[in-house]
């Protein structure tokens, strides 16, 4: 029995550190990145040099001193060619808002914040292909070749699963501080804007939706449409400084049904696709419409696409991703997104859809909607229903 009883303790000692092992194991991951409060590391990197245009060529620098005192935005990439489905949507992201300072827009001078705020891109290429990417995009952000992973590996990035993994975005303040961590971003409006408002705070602006007051009334089908002035990024035009075009919702009483589809940001995956479906969608009732001689029916349709955005930013993402049928409307102080209660506290629209009758009245309403058939199919349903009355 004595001899039964040490087996036994010997075989709880060994299975209580077998499983102290597997939890250790289980517990860490080398993948998971610095986090927000830590201190940056200080690594020696190659860059191809794209803010400093008498250089043209590529750089090597530790990450202080590349950025000085300024604060940097950071975003590490398994891949920049087409095998990350995100890739172009997330770099021209940046580029647009934050590179050349788009979501800097009235009432700031860019020019005076410019020089506080560096972008860099780190991606799992070699040389070539970032020369490559940055030579066709035009972009005004630096970019890192990490094929052995060393600059990732010093933000605690230990490999890469896939070129569709997911990015690691910070912001890093002018005390070498990480105030901003993201792990898994894959080009969402909601994170770009969450990376804005903490540029925002870092360069001691004001956010321009800070002074929001939100409509406390709640909106239900049946209810008169709240009316509001708007300005969107001009159909047909390619020039994305052109000063926008001006209407008002009720413009359309009487003339059009409109639908008015609230979302996160311009340059993101579920955005793009949401524009492009609704575009899709009034290009086709347009031509049926007159193929059928119902042009001026009830069966017309307006879509106001509305975002926190400047009309810069609207411009270049509708000349990019080609919408010709939908108005993109800038609400940059978010005052049209307030009166619908479609506005988020931590800083971008929720995905909401109104749709609004001939009568002027508010006759359909999603407060959560999804970028797929079946929202939309919903939508047309409602659409032929009211169409026909």
């Amino acid at each position: 029995m004595k001899k039964m009883g040490k087996i036994s303790l010997k075989s709880r000692f060994f299975y209580t550190l077998l499983l102290l092992c597997v939890l250790s194991i289980s517990s860490y991951s080398g993948n998971n990145g610095l986090s927000v409060g830590e201190t940056s590391p200080n690594p020696e990197f190659l860059y191809e040099n794209n803010y400093d245009p008498s250089a043209k060529l590529r750089s090597s620098s530790h990450l202080y001193d590349y950025k000085k005192e300024s604060t940097l935005l950071i975003a590490f990439m398994p891949d920049i060619t087409d095998k990350n489905t995100y890739a172009d949507v997330m770099t021209s992201a940046f580029d647009t808002y934050f590179a050349k300072g788009m979501a800097f827009g009235e009432p700031y001078q860019w020019q005076s914040y410019s020089s506080s705020l560096k972008v860099l891109i780190v991606t799992n290429n070699d040389q070539s292909i970032v020369r490559d990417y940055l030579s066709k995009k035009g972009v005004e952000f630096d970019m890192a070749p990490d094929i052995n992973m060393d600059m990732a590996n010093s933000f605690g990035i230990s490999k890469w699963n896939s070129a569709a993994d997911g990015s690691f975005v910070y912001v890093i303040d002018k005390d070498n501080k990480i105030t901003y961590a993201s792990y898994d971003y894959k080009g969402e409006g909601e994170k770009l804007r969450s990376v804005q408002k903490e540029l925002f705070t870092q360069l001691n602006l004001t956010d321009p939706s800070s002074g929001l007051v939100m409509n406390d009334k709640l909106l239900f089908p049946g209810d008169d449409a709240i009316d509001f002035d708007f300005t969107y990024s001009p159909v047909g035009s390619s020039d994305i400084s052109a000063i926008g075009s001006a209407g008002k919702l009720s413009d359309y009483y009487g003339k059009k049904n409109v639908i008015i589809a609230f979302y996160p940001a311009p340059f993101s995956m579920s955005c793009m696709m949401e524009a492009k479906t609704f575009d899709a969608y009034a290009e086709k009732q347009t031509l049926e419409n007159i193929s059928s001689s119902k042009l001026g029916s009830f069966e017309d349709v307006e879509i106001l696409m509305v975002s926190n955005s400047s009309l810069d930013i609207l411009g270049k993402w509708k000349n990019d991703i080609n919408v010709k049928n939908v108005k993109l409307v800038a609400d940059y102080f978010g005052g049209i997104s307030s009166k619908y209660k479609s506005f988020n506290s931590l800083g971008y629209n929720n995905r909401t859809l109104f749709i609004v009758d001939k009568s002027g009245k508010i006759s359909y309403i999603d407060w959560n909607y999804s970028v797929d058939e079946k929202d939309f199919g919903l939508v047309k349903d409602h659409l032929r229903e009211i169409s026909q009355k």
